[in-house]
């Protein structure tokens, strides 16, 4: 009998690109994208994305982006869109404010780990 997981599909790509190089990428229209500039500027759609900065792309079927400098190294995270509100505050990612304040008073509280899992 088969198995299904719980946690959604995850594409990572860790990009490196000389100036004036491009990045293209067809997506799914389900795809939920984000982009962190780790070195350098890129330029997306004609909006330029500063050196660590992180952007979550609206909805389409490609994604492009240039490098604005040499050495650039963005990293480029896609999984499917979940259609939730997202709150978000640091480290910690929740779906509203409310479950966002519960999370940092289980944090300062030392309750906020729920279970232990077992690594192997």
């Amino acid at each position: 009998m088969g198995h299904k997981s719980s946690y959604l599909p995850l594409n990572y790509y860790d990009v490196h690109l000389e100036n004036g190089r491009t990045f293209t990428h067809t997506v799914k229209a389900d795809a939920s994208i984000m982009l962190f500039t780790l070195i350098g500027d890129i330029e997306i759609n004609g909006t330029v994305v500063k050196e660590k900065t992180a952007v979550k792309l609206t909805a389409g079927d490609t994604v492009i982006f240039t490098a604005k400098s040499d050495d650039t190294q963005v990293l480029y995270i896609e999984s499917i869109a979940i259609d939730e509100p997202v709150a978000w505050a640091g480290p910690i990612v929740m779906n509203t404010q409310d479950e966002l304040r519960e999370a940092f008073r289980e944090l300062q509280n030392g309750t906020f780990v729920k279970a232990k899992m077992d690594v192997e």
